[in-house]
């Protein structure tokens, strides 16, 4: 009985240990993120400190890293140095609503001069209504929440350049079996972008969709689904690309099928998007003003500050093009 009790009993020290263990570790995590969290005050309270009298905005956009977001972001910084403000450029690591919103919670937070968003989700209306009950300006970029109470919107007609698409499809095909990618199944932007799309395409005799399927804007998901759907779907003749990098996914889905006799649009005139238009990979391509979109959601921050009015939407151009000369 003695051996049986010394043992229950080293058995309970031993667990007692592991409780300890997992309760000291837990409390590291805690006190890691409480921490970055003050030191992230600490350093927004010293940017303020520096900047003087230049108003401090802060645009959240999409992803942290993404070639797309990246124009939008160097523009509204080029703004912001030549008109003597200071811009902080945040997004998360990985495309993410619910991370944005935690984003766009924290910068309500920090009561910046100025706030631009990329309004993706209605959930962000409660955040942008938030913001303006307080007294920080909020204008949308990219993708709108015209139902907020923000004050304007920057950016594409996305509705109407996705019925374009379409149109063009219709104008160069003459029997329609398509795949669309479209970069996010709940993000606005994408969706008015699919609508447009839809709208066209399914009042045409000449042109079924057979499958839509969803990056996450991401040019490996969007080389995987396009393959698959290609497997699922052979009789496919056109794919049409609804966010940035899908085209470069489609293409790179159609070299590993051998298929060459597909008709392929998709969006932005980025470097390499181009690249495979001169090379006669994809067909058209619609092009945005990304840089555009940040200086001018900028400008319009300005002129808030400075007591004007602004208009409640600016379309920034968007056109297709087919030939890289254009």
């Amino acid at each position: 009985m003695r051996v049986s009790d010394e043992r229950m009993r080293k058995k309970e020290w031993t667990i007692f240990a592991v409780i300890i263990m997992l309760a000291l570790s837990l409390y590291g995590v805690f006190l890691m993120l409480d921490m970055r969290a003050i030191h992230g005050q600490i350093e927004d309270e010293k940017i303020r400190e520096s900047l003087g009298e230049r108003p401090y905005i802060i645009m959240i956009g999409e992803v942290e890293d993404h070639a797309y977001w990246n124009l939008v972001r160097d523009g509204g910084k080029a703004y912001a140095e030549a008109h003597h403000m200071y811009l902080h450029y945040m997004g998360p690591e990985n495309p993410n609503p619910n991370d944005q919103r935690d984003l766009l919670r924290q910068a309500i937070d920090i009561k910046p001069d100025g706030l631009i968003v990329q309004g993706i989700s209605d959930t962000f209306i409660p955040l942008i209504n938030e913001a303006i009950a307080r007294g920080i300006p909020v204008v949308t970029v990219d993708s709108d929440q015209p139902d907020s109470n923000r004050l304007s919107y920057v950016g594409t007609d996305n509705y109407a350049m996705g019925q374009a698409m379409a149109r063009d499809v219709l104008s160069h095909v003459e029997t329609i079996k398509a795949g669309v990618i479209t970069g996010s199944e709940t993000n606005d932007h994408h969706q008015l972008r699919l609508a447009g799309i839809e709208s066209v395409l399914n009042e045409s005799a000449q042109a079924d969709i057979l499958s839509v399927a969803v990056s996450n804007i991401k040019r490996v998901n969007a080389r995987e689904k396009t393959y698959q759907m290609l497997r699922d779907y052979p009789e496919i003749n056109v794919l049409v690309g609804v966010s940035a990098l899908d085209v470069i996914g489609m293409t790179e889905a159609m070299d590993v099928l051998g298929r060459e006799d597909i008709y392929v649009v998709g969006f932005d005139t980025l470097k390499e998007n181009l690249e495979l238009l001169a090379n006669g990979r994809v067909d058209t391509l619609v092009s945005q003003q990304p840089y555009e979109m940040g200086m001018r959601s900028m400008d319009v921050i300005r002129t808030i500050l400075d007591g004007h009015d602004v208009p409640e939407m600016i379309h920034t151009e968007s056109r297709l093009v087919r030939d890289v000369t254009q």
